[in-house]
């Protein structure tokens, strides 16, 4: 017996195709052949069959097994067939419509010859009332008046003609309803599927359920299998509400019973080429099927009758491309553990390799099977917690990662290479909820947790800051005596003082010429205090150009250099200005000393040094002021700026915000490109949930005092009769919130910060992000069901946990979840987590190690790997649900399987 060890995939499947022992097929039926004929006919069907893209296909002669009897009865000899064959029979029933209706059994191959022979023994003609054979569709032909039969094809004779009267008899008899009935209850149940056609020819379509209600319902639930190719039909069968039947699906899914069924598209195929070619009419619209090609994994369609079943062109798996593990190879037997000397450790047994379905795989087993192992040692080995492995890392344990369909890496575990995939270990969730860390882990999914305070901002405000603090200490320095350079008072008392000596030498025969002279000094001085700063400016500039230039040149060569030769030339002619002017001044003294020779009788020398030292000194006191006056307008600046940093903070804390909320608002939307399934899984995963998340400005009051405390001298709130330390430092300090925090910052925290009862840094808590940050700061705030999280029990924080999780990466990488059944509670894996493992699987490979019956039957798992424990050798078979030693150790292994899959049948309301 084949076996698929990599489950459920899908698959080609031509599930109504004639064989020549059909009365209308191109070429000739058996009947008109040869001996050789047919042998050669046989030969060519079985060869189009093996050379097909087809992987099942179902014979549906009319009337007869003998065209499916014939391609046993070939295999058997030694002409075999490398595709699945199931035995099919076309009918014609009974009915009330005016049209003729079709009815079609399909069988499972493993059937005697002689159990279709007993089905076949059971029908029986309407109007002759005889088990139908050849001869009896010969009788029923014979039993048609002439006008009748030539209706239908007959010509002048054809009563002496066996050939045409059974051709007659199959294109107008039909079976009794009872005889169908009492057929079918000669086949079990699970060995044979209904199957009858809608709009297609023979359809029930034509039954008019306004005149005959009962027909129309019996046929409808009487089906297992509807042959359709409209897709506005297929959503009806499949209960899918649309805009074009939401009218009437109400009464369309009562009337087929309440529960979906399944669609299928054959070719029809009435020649031998058919097997190969599919025909204009059907070949876009074939039937694939996810499942084992038995007749097991079709019978899967009718538990699973939208998910497991397509009519299109293209295999449904091309329909999204996704990245998944496709296999892990173990060359030779090893321990994955380091060695004991205490005890011996299980080994991984040599594994050439086990395949992995790219849909949904649960691994199960009993206790220390390995199947934890496995994976733990798959995601520690090749995943993010690489460097932090427990295990010992061979060369010999690899897996291949597929990127997409065909594009594949391998890698062994030695390797240390990380892969793309999500690995949740075993009790990993209940672990970050107790420990509180899930906030942490939610931001990290939601792509916010590098969110914090902007460095940008920050350093702005360190800026603003640094200036302000710059200029007070400009104010502040002092000469060797430790006196105040620059205190306006004391230069003003002493320009006065120097005035007054420069006017005590200053006479009515000297004034003029003494008062040019100071004035020169004047201008000199001035004028060595531009050249001065003009160097200075100068040397400015070209320390600019040298740190920018290259700075623009890396980002990008483009942006021009800086040009400043104008700049330099202005400051270069107004040096040289003002030592002409330097020049100027200094000849007229010397011209102003030598008329004072003339007439002055005194000490010339001293009286013209003294008014040169008085002046001299008036100037730079003089600038002095200016200098003072310049800073204080900076200071004023730099104080008006520092005004907006409370502006600054209350901006980037709502950035904070709006960008949590953003995120979310993304979370939910989903991609522009989703499709209508990924926007309603998204739904399903969040929406239904109640799952909501806003960012929130979290304002620490108790923290905020605890702080203050530390920068406050206390002894200035001590507690009275009336009032405690605290309630006295609120009273100071009315900040309750972030909005009061601000506005203290912003009108009296500067008023306050030199006041006695401060005795520490009181601005570093407004100031400092490191310190603010402790009591005032953005997080996401996150709700379940309307409570927020931290009122959560454990297994509804894993819920919201997984649920986020799944949501921020619903269609990307492979997930890999060891036992979600022991983070997460019990409703929310039967009720919900079950259905979105079903919707998820479509768009990202899941990998469950699982003890819970219900997330590997009801979630439909495509592949289940059974782990085994021989004799310390861990060991790993794979395969289907519909496969019978898969669908037995699922019974057998897991707590709750029978009841698992009597409620996935109960689910569509089946037996």
């Amino acid at each position: 017996m084949r076996t698929f060890p990599k489950g459920s995939e899908w698959r080609l499947w031509d599930l109504h195709i004639h064989t020549p022992a059909s009365y209308s097929y191109k070429g000739g039926s058996f009947s008109g052949k040869s001996p050789e004929e047919k042998a050669a006919a046989i030969t060519k069907i079985v060869s189009n069959i093996n050379e097909s893209d087809v992987a099942v296909y179902a014979i549906n002669d009319y009337w007869t097994f003998d065209g499916y009897l014939e391609l046993r009865k070939a295999h058997k000899a030694g002409e075999v067939i490398h595709k699945t064959v199931f035995p099919a029979i076309e009918l014609r029933i009974e009915s009330a419509t005016k049209h003729r209706l079709n009815i079609h059994v399909i069988f499972s191959d493993k059937l005697t010859d002689q159990q279709l022979n007993d089905f076949k023994g059971q029908l029986r003609l309407r109007l002759i009332d005889r088990p139908l054979s050849d001869e009896a569709l010969i009788e029923y032909a014979r039993r048609l008046d002439s006008v009748k039969a030539k209706k239908h094809g007959a010509k002048d004779g054809y009563l002496g003609d066996p050939v045409a009267l059974a051709r007659i008899g199959a294109e107008t008899a039909e079976i009794t309803k009872a005889s169908f009935e009492a057929a079918l209850k000669a086949i079990p149940d699970d060995l044979r599927l209904v199957m009858v056609p809608y709009d297609c020819y023979g359809g029930m379509e034509k039954i008019d359920w306004k005149v005959q209600p009962s027909e129309d319902i019996y046929f409808m639930q009487l089906v297992d299998i509807v042959e359709e190719r409209d897709q506005e039909n297929i959503d009806l069968f499949a209960c899918r509400k649309t805009p074009a039947n939401e009218a009437f699906i109400d009464n369309f899914v009562a009337t087929i019973g309440g529960r979906p069924k399944p669609c299928v598209s054959g070719s029809d195929g009435h020649s031998i080429a058919s097997f190969k070619t599919w025909r204009a009419e059907t070949k876009l619209k074939k039937t694939w099927i996810k499942a084992d090609p038995t007749f097991d994994g079709l019978r899967q369609i009718i538990f699973e009758p939208t998910a497991r079943v397509r009519v299109q062109e293209s295999s449904p798996a091309e329909s999204y491309i996704k990245p998944f593990v496709s296999s892990v190879s173990i060359a030779q037997e090893l321990s994955p553990f380091p060695d004991n000397p205490l005890y011996e450790n299980p080994r991984f047994g040599a594994e050439p390799e086990l395949v992995m379905n790219s849909d949904l795989v649960c691994l199960i087993g009993g206790r220390g099977t390995g199947k934890s192992c496995l994976v733990d040692y798959l995601g520690k080995a090749f995943g993010s917690a690489t460097k932090t492995s427990p295990y010992v890392l061979s060369e010999h344990f690899s897996v291949v990662f597929n990127k997409d369909l065909t594009s594949t890496t391998t890698h062994h575990a030695k390797e240390g290479a990380e892969l793309p995939f999500v690995y949740i270990s075993q009790n990993e969730v209940k672990t970050k909820v107790t420990m509180g860390t899930v906030g942490d882990e939610i931001k990290q999914m939601l792509g916010i947790q590098g969110l914090s305070f902007d460095s940008e901002v920050d350093a702005k405000t360190r800026e603003i800051l640094s200036v302000v603090e710059k200029q007070k200490a400009w104010f502040q320095q002092t000469d060797e005596k430790g006196e105040l350079i620059y205190d306006r008072v004391s230069i003003e008392s002493q320009i006065s003082r120097s005035q007054s000596l420069l006017d005590s030498i200053t006479t009515e025969t000297n004034k003029e010429k003494l008062e040019r002279f100071t004035a020169n000094v004047s201008r000199v001085s001035v004028a060595q205090e531009k050249i001065r700063r003009l160097a200075l400016l100068k040397e400015e500039l070209e320390v600019f150009k040298t740190g920018f230039d290259p700075k623009a040149t890396t980002i990008d060569p483009s942006i021009p250099l800086l040009e400043i030769t104008a700049q330099l030339d202005a400051i270069r002619l107004l040096s040289e200005q003002a030592t002409i002017e330097i020049r100027s001044c200094e000849g007229d003294n010397d011209i102003i000393r030598a008329d004072f020779a003339l007439v002055y009788t005194g000490d010339l020398s001293g009286l013209l040094q003294n008014a040169e030292s008085y002046r001299s000194t008036i100037e730079a006191l003089r600038s002095k002021l200016t200098a003072i006056q310049e800073k204080q307008r900076e200071l004023d600046e730099a104080i008006l700026k520092r005004a907006t940093i409370p502006a600054l903070i209350e901006a980037e804390i709502i950035r904070q915000k709006d960008a949590i909320e953003a995120r979310w608002k993304a979370v939910q939307q989903g991609h522009p490109d989703w499709t209508l399934e990924q926007k309603d899984l998204m739904k399903r995963i969040l929406s239904d949930r109640q799952i909501t998340l806003e960012g929130r400005i979290i304002f620490d009051q108790a923290l905020f005092l605890a702080k203050l405390k530390e920068v406050l001298n206390l002894r200035s709130f001590r507690a009275t009769a009336e009032f405690s330390t605290e309630d006295r430092i609120r009273e100071v300090f009315p900040i309750t919130d972030a909005t009061s925090f601000l506005k203290f910052m912003q009108e009296r925290l500067h008023l306050v910060e030199e006041d006695g009862y401060v005795s520490g840094n009181l601005a570093s808590l407004f100031y400092i992000v490191a310190q603010r940050s402790v009591f005032l700061r953005v997080e996401p705030v996150i709700s379940y069901g309307g409570r927020p999280l931290e009122r959560l029990s454990v297994g509804q924080k894993g819920t919201v946990y997984l649920c986020l999780k799944l949501a921020t990466q619903a269609f990307t990488q492979p997930l890999i979840f060891d036992q979600p059944e022991d983070d997460l509670d019990n409703e929310f894996i039967i009720e919900e987590l079950v259905e979105i493992f079903r919707g998820i699987k479509q768009f990202r490979q899941v990998i469950l190690v699982t003890h819970n019956a219900n997330l590997v039957v009801n979630a439909d798992a495509e592949q289940v790997v059974v782990a085994e424990n021989e004799n310390g050798v861990l060991k790993y078979t794979s395969g289907s649900l519909e496969a019978g030693a898969t669908n037995k150790a699922v019974r057998r292994v897991l707590e709750g399987g029978d009841e698992a899959f009597l409620k996935r049948e109960l689910r569509y309301n089946l037996k």
